[in-house]
């Protein structure tokens, strides 16, 4: 994506209005994992910039969302999140700006008001033909839910009023499949090996957002490869970019954790996080927050061996300013044709909505 391009995004944010929608019914969706016997299911539909529940409102417990999408070209970007205190969804579209800032310090402002004034519940990013399904816990309360896959039209995306209700007593186990860990340092921690048909549990045990998105690349790629593409200031895509189908858990609050179920080839993938750091205000990625992994068809779901990217504490060029997120790092968007592209939209495209 050009800077052109993310100038162009960044007007949205002047967008007015918003829609709140009902939900209606899902078409049945077809999915990578059996429906979790412990939990409530909703199917869960998007175009890029609509979203259709089968059901608004569920006991509290555990959720089961199985998500799909029609749009072909840029996929969806399923985001669940509930207000804090007197938080708004405007507040929350004027955080989301803050934080998709060129500014290093209002990038900043903007991730730490994020997680002053919501709590993130993930859902996925996915693509058409490549579903994906987030278990987790929800307790009772008002929720909102949309899609951010696609730019929306003048009056932003359309956002749906979720509902949990009391708990139905339900309650799962505290893990599936591997665990991935976010953590404070800005570091995937997770196994080399994971499944490349399957469930595993995130954790984000930080104290701050994150997100994680499952990117495809070229055999043989390291995270030091990784790192100097980033650092390198390129503006073409990276030379370990792969085209091919993408999955990945959206944005979680500090102390959450979602089970996230996908289909994808085997191979040699990323994991990324582009949200900016509450102190540097740069993304994620820049700070270290990449691990390559394996997904397998012959990994066992077990813990594995794991392998963090560098120790946290590690030097990364250009401290609070020096990597322009606007060139290496726009190109490093790139991966997977649009799945992360669509990720760094993200923040731009909620700034459509308002609902007071």
């Amino acid at each position: 994506m050009s800077n052109v391009a993310i100038v162009r995004l960044a007007a949205l944010t002047l967008a007015a209005g918003g829609v709140v929608a009902t939900g209606g019914p899902a078409a049945a969706h077809g999915q990578s994992e059996p429906v979790d016997q412990g939990s409530t299911t909703v199917l869960v539909h998007g175009d890029g910039a609509h979203v259709t529940l089968s059901r608004t409102s569920v006991d509290g417990g555990r959720v089961t969302f199985k998500m799909d999408t029609s749009n072909a070209k840029d996929g969806s970007n399923f985001t669940l999140l509930r207000l804090v205190g007197n938080a708004t969804l405007a507040r929350i579209a004027a955080d989301f700006a803050e934080e998709s800032s060129p500014n290093p310090s209002t990038a900043a402002k903007g991730t730490r008001d994020l997680t002053r004034d919501a709590r993130f519940f993930g859902l996925a990013q996915v693509g058409k033909g490549t579903p994906a399904t987030v278990t987790e816990q929800l307790s009772a309360g008002t929720y909102y839910l949309a899609d951010t896959g696609s730019e929306p039209g003048p009056a932003g995306p359309a956002v749906t009023k979720f509902t949990v209700g009391d708990s139905d007593g339900r309650s799962g186990p505290s893990a599936r499949g591997p665990v991935i860990t976010m953590t404070s340092s800005d570091r995937f921690i997770s196994p080399n090996v994971l499944p490349a048909q399957g469930t595993v549990t995130v954790r984000n045990v930080s104290d701050t957002l994150h997100f994680m998105s499952i990117q495809p690349v070229k055999a043989g790629t390291t995270d030091a490869d990784i790192d100097k593409f980033g650092q390198s200031g390129a503006q073409g895509p990276p030379p370990f970019a792969l085209e091919g189908p993408s999955v990945g858990l959206n944005i979680l609050s500090p102390g959450k954790q979602a089970e996230l179920s996908y289909k994808l080839p085997p191979g040699t993938y990323v994991l990324l996080c582009f949200i900016a750091d509450d102190k540097t205000g740069l993304p994620h990625v820049a700070m270290g927050m990449h691990k390559v992994v394996t997904l397998s068809t012959a990994s066992t779901g077990s813990a594995g061996a794991v392998a963090a990217t560098p120790a946290p504490g590690a030097p990364h060029t250009g401290g609070t300013g020096a990597v322009n997120p606007l060139n290496g790092l726009i190109a490093l968007a790139l991966l997977g044709a649009s799945g992360t592209l669509v990720v760094m939209r993200r923040s731009l495209r909620w700034a459509g909505a308002q609902l007071t």
